[in-house]
């Protein structure tokens, strides 16, 4: 067992690094998205540059952060009846008012690829980043839990419909984290429940997924 020093110091790098990580998202999202040419290279590049220093840093491999197949049916398993009613419950309240819209997203392979790369980007940083780091930080499950998806919520102020979302999500693909850990099977569903609510749900409800300055664009 590493000493109260050596505690202090890990933590304290955990809480650098988060707090690196929420300056530079946030700041991307409210201040320099469009400042330049290259912005969203930059905020990728750092994101994952910050990334993989903490994983480095805690000897996280990558099956340890859930990037393996094997345990991908497992996963699969254990994450289909919350996906399910992510995709279900949307489609029915989308059906119910009349305002489903699948033909306004694209379905081409090169749209259905990116939509999985980004749920899965996104499952990454709650995941193998936020919750990990908060888990060795506050040592309980249900608080890093809590705190992951508060922070997921927070980086879609100022939607309060996906900031609800987000916050539930969050906190259910935690726990089923902590259960398989496999964020490949999570970014799937997290790309699948996006789809679905972009598409089924009224644009006055989602205002389009949007967030940050965007959330005040005219449709």
């Amino acid at each position: 067992m590493p000493d109260s020093a050596e505690t202090r110091v890990v933590s304290a790098a955990a809480v650098a690094e988060i707090a690196a990580m929420l300056t530079l998202l946030l700041s991307f999202i409210w201040v320099w998205q469009d400042a330049f040419s290259g912005a969203a290279f930059l905020v990728v590049f750092g994101y994952f540059a910050l990334g993989l220093h903490s994983h480095l840093r805690c000897g996280e491999s990558a099956r340890d952060l859930g990037f393996t197949l094997t345990n991908f049916p497992a996963a699969a398993r254990n994450a289909a009846p919350a996906a399910a009613v992510g995709v279900l419950v949307p489609l029915g309240v989308g059906a119910h008012l009349g305002a489903w819209h699948f033909e306004s997203w694209p379905t081409t392979l090169e749209h259905i690829s990116w939509l999985l790369i980004w749920g899965t980007a996104q499952q990454y940083g709650l995941l193998c980043f936020f919750y990990r780091r908060l888990l060795e930080i506050l040592e309980r499950p249900g608080a890093a839990t809590a705190t992951a998806a508060l922070i997921f919520a927070l980086f879609h102020v100022p939607n309060l419909f996906l900031m609800g979302v987000t916050f539930v999500a969050g906190v259910v693909a935690c726990m089923l984290y902590r259960r398989e850990p496999n964020v490949l099977v999570l970014g799937i569903a997290h790309a699948a429940i996006s789809f679905v609510l972009f598409c089924a749900l009224p644009s006055s409800l989602t205002h389009d997924l949007r967030v940050g300055p965007g959330y005040f664009m005219v449709s």
